[in-house]
């Protein structure tokens, strides 16, 4: 679809398609399965952060202010834990280490100007309440109550 001009682009909406809820595997997926697909060669993995990150915004017709990191533009921002370990070996391309050698948890995440994740915990006002309605949906979605 690149290849032909198409925008392309990675998502993930949560229990519906996926329940990790991870665009971060989501782009590690699109980065093997094109390799499956296509070899090696076929898809780096800058061509995948790109799709995950250009290629969503102009998508969502907000190539403009998402996908970037330059002034005006949206700024969310996460910093990763990466293990020394995970990443052993992983010497000449740390985007690829960082799609390949993880997963790493997300160590901080900031989201519009708020602190969601602060040294590997959320911090949101309300998540055990969330969680504890969540998991009555799940298991009823999942016939076991």
């Amino acid at each position: 679809m690149r290849e032909l001009g198409l925008p392309v682009g990675i998502g993930c909406d949560g229990s519906a398609s996926t329940d990790h809820a991870s665009l971060w595997m989501e782009t590690r997926g699109a980065l093997l399965l094109g390799r499956y697909r296509g070899g090696p060669g076929a898809m780096t993995a800058r061509d995948a952060l790109d799709i995950a990150t250009r290629g969503s915004a102009q998508c969502l017709g907000r190539a403009d202010e998402l996908g970037h990191l330059r002034p005006g533009a949206c700024a969310d921002l996460v910093v990763w834990d990466l293990h020394e370990v995970a990443l052993a070996g992983a010497l000449s391309d740390p985007v690829e280490a960082w799609l390949r050698c993880g997963p790493g948890r997300a160590w901080t995440t900031v989201v519009g100007g708020r602190v969601l994740v602060y040294r590997g915990e959320p911090v949101l006002a309300g998540l055990r309440d969330a969680l504890t309605e969540h998991g009555r949906f799940a298991r009823r979605m999942q016939l076991l109550d």
